[in-house]
C-alpha cells in the first residue's frame, strides 16, 4: 500500500505501467495479418476483465490486503494463501528466467560476441536486485510513473512523423491490407 502516500496520478500510472509493453503490440499485430482487423480482440479480451479490478481494488483496500494472498489468507485460510505464493513464485521464476537469458542472448547479438551472455545476464540480475533492495515499491512506482508520462508524449510525438510517411489519414486507409478492413469477422 506504501503508507498510501501516492497519489491517484501515481497509482494511475503505475496501473498503466504494469499492464502496457511491447508483448501485446506485437501479437496483436500477428493476429491482425493472419485474420483482419478482428484479430485486434486477442488483447480487446482484456476489455471484458477490467471491470473486475475495479471492483476488487476498493475490496483490498478495505481489507488492508496488499497482495491477493492476504486476501486469500483472509478470505479461506493460509493453505491458499500459500499455494497462490507458490504458485506465482514458480510462474515468475519461469518467466524472469526466460527474460533473462533471452535478454543475454540480444546483449551477445548487439555486441558481436564481445559481451558474454552469462556476464550480461549477471549484470543484469546484480542491477535489478540493487534496484529492487535499495528502491523497494516507491523505486517501482517512480519508475512507472516516468515511464507512463513518456510513453503517453512519446506516442503523440511520433503522429508528426508518421502521418506524412502515409499521406494522412485517407493514404493509412488506402494502404492497409483489404482483409483489415473487418473488424468483426476473420476472412
Amino acid at each position: 500500500m506504501g503508507d498510501r502516500k501516492f497519489g491517484k496520478f501515481m497509482m494511475m500510472m503505475f496501473a498503466f505501467c504494469a499492464g502496457t509493453h511491447s508483448e501485446p503490440g506485437r501479437h496483436c499485430r500477428r493476429q491482425e495479418l493472419r485474420v483482419g482487423a478482428s484479430g485486434i480482440w486477442i488483447e480487446w479480451l482484456y476489455l471484458f476483465c477490467t471491470p473486475f479490478y475495479w471492483l476488487f481494488a476498493p475490496v483490498f483496500r478495505r481489507m488492508r490486503a496488499i497482495t491477493t494472498a492476504d486476501y486469500f489468507h483472509a478470505r479461506y485460510d493460509r493453505g491458499v494463501s500459500v499455494l497462490y505464493a507458490v504458485m506465482g513464485m514458480l510462474q515468475l521464476t519461469v518467466y524472469i528466467g526466460l527474460l533473462l537469458k533471452a535478454s543475454g542472448a540480444m546483449i551477445t547479438a548487439i555486441s558481436a560476441g564481445a559481451i558474454n551472455a552469462n556476464i550480461a545476464i549477471l549484470a543484469t540480475v546484480v542491477v535489478f536486485v540493487i534496484y529492487g533492495v535499495t528502491g523497494g515499491l516507491s523505486a517501482a512506482i517512480f519508475t512507472n510513473l516516468v515511464q507512463g508520462v513518456m510513453t503517453l508524449i512519446l506516442s503523440f510525438m511520433l503522429l508528426p512523423f508518421i502521418f506524412p510517411k502515409v499521406h494522412g489519414m485517407a493514404g493509412l486507409w488506402d494502404k492497409l491490407p483489404a482483409q483489415m478492413m473487418s473488424i468483426v469477422v476473420g476472412k
